[in-house]
């Protein structure tokens, strides 16, 4: 993608995020995600990097697997993390768990590698209990990440895709700005983009002054969900 950054409060969002102290994992993968989808260097990077350690942060495989994903937007990768998240696996998935598996999944197709038991196993164990409209939008955008769309599970990925845009608010988002970014996000790749004209709206009306999305206490994450979404919807 080559993005030219025309909107003023997209680039104070870049901008805002890039200078915040993000204090976690997760906060400072996030931001790496975010500056490198529109394809800008962060500091962040080298930082991530260095807290790497063995096994990989910490051996917690959901952080690990946004790392990998994060950084992979850097134009980087790293044969070890590969190998690792795959030494993890254990009967199709990754503990046993539908979000390190997401995650995972998604990760690893960012190194360009499938997994076509991992896909196996979130779609047979998919029911009531991930019936949640972020939970869903992360199954699916691991699906269509692994390329699962083009086969077998091309209709439960349309239908919940459909079931998602029915669970919408009437303000165009869905319950909190991590959701909907999650949510939006899976629907772009989807191809969905006049169903989405409102969300995005809605989204930029989000945005405050500053540039950034989100509380206080989560406004990291919030803006970079944000900005990972307006690159897809700008892509």
């Amino acid at each position: 993608m080559d993005f030219r950054i025309v909107d003023p409060m997209i680039a104070k969002a870049l901008d805002w995020i890039e200078v915040q102290k993000p204090d976690s994992i997760k906060e400072i993968a996030r931001v790496v995600w975010a500056r490198g989808v529109w394809k800008l260097p962060s500091c962040h990077t080298a930082l991530l990097i260095r807290l790497k350690g063995n096994p990989p942060w910490g051996g917690n495989v959901r952080e690990t697997a946004r790392v990998v994903s994060s950084i992979s937007q850097m134009g980087l990768i790293f044969p070890d993390m590969e190998q690792w998240l795959i030494s993890q696996v254990k009967e199709g998935s990754w503990n046993g768990n539908v979000y390190d598996t997401t995650y995972s999944l998604i990760a690893l197709a960012d190194m360009d590698i499938h997994d076509p038991e991992g896909c196996r196993w979130l779609f047979d164990n998919y029911g009531p209990q991930w019936e949640h409209v972020g939970t869903t939008a992360l199954i699916i955008t691991a699906l269509i990440k692994q390329g699962a769309i083009q086969g077998e599970y091309h209709d439960f990925i349309d239908e919940r895709a459909y079931w998602l845009l029915e669970k919408r608010e009437l303000n165009g988002g869905w319950k909190n700005i991590a959701t909907s970014n999650i949510v939006m996000q899976s629907l772009l790749m989807m191809g969905f983009r006049e169903e989405l004209e409102v969300s995005i709206g809605w989204l930029m009306k989000k945005q405050s002054f500053e540039g950034f999305w989100g509380k206080l206490e989560d406004n990291v994450v919030a803006t970079s969900l944000s900005l990972i979404t307006l690159a897809l919807w700008q892509s």
